[in-house]
This record gives C-alpha cells, structure tokens and sequence, in this order.
C-alpha cells in the first residue's frame, strides 16, 4: 500500500471509520479483488490468518496506521513478512518493531546511474549537460 500518510489523512471519517477504509483497501489488494467491504475490523485477521502474504506499508508516519493495517504478526499466517516504509522512526517503537533497516540516499553519480540504466538500459547518460 503505497503513500499511506496521504491516504490516511484524506479520509474523512472518525477513527473506527478510518481504520476499517485501510483494512478494506489492504484486503482488496492482498486478495486482488476490487472494492471489498467488511463489516468489522476483525475480518482481515480472519482472512489472513492462514496466508503467507508479503505486505508493504509505504510512507507510514502514525501509530493508528500500523494497528490499523498490520496489528499482530498472528493477523498473517508463518512466513509472511511485513515492510514499513517511514521518515519516523517513532511508530516503529510505539509499535514493538526492533528490526529496523536504515536507507542511505545514493550519492549523486549513483542516482545519474540507476536513472540511466532505468531510463535508457545504460549506466552511463547518453549525453551529459
């Protein structure tokens, strides 16, 4: 789920409201089926509990989104994993998270050079200005 900060903030609804819009659009996701709609916030842990699935929570920036979206390791079933994308490290202790890999930007040059060999199949530009 990409840019969860953003997505979180636009909806308009009380908390409940909230985290039950962010289990729905997870779900449809994992389970690659439009518009799912549940009743209460326990279907995704009844769902899921028996899939091994790999989830991406990119951009999370509060507490209330990673109880909302991956609560419990139980919530999915052995071998799953769960990465969390952040600019906060603070949810992530809130929420009992220790693994927690840091991401050095790429230098300049080596930025020039993923763009390249994404953009043109080089790594070295075409033409430098």
């Amino acid at each position: 789920m990409g840019n969860i900060k953003e997505t979180y903030r636009r909806i308009n609804l009380d908390d409940y409201g909230s985290k039950l819009h962010m289990q729905e659009e997870c779900l449809s996701k994992l389970i690659n089926h439009k518009d799912i709609k549940i009743p209460h916030l326990g279907v995704v842990r009844e769902r899921l509990k028996d899939k091994r699935v790999l989830v991406v929570l990119d951009d999370v920036d509060k507490l209330e989104q990673l109880i909302a979206l991956a609560k419990e390791p139980r919530w999915f079933g052995p071998g799953s994993r769960i990465v969390v994308t952040t600019q906060d490290r603070q949810p992530l202790k809130a929420h009992g998270i220790d693994l927690v890999y840091k991401v050095e930007l790429p230098s300049r040059t080596e930025a020039l050079e993923i763009f390249c060999q994404s953009a043109f199949g080089q790594k070295h530009p075409p033409c430098v200005g």
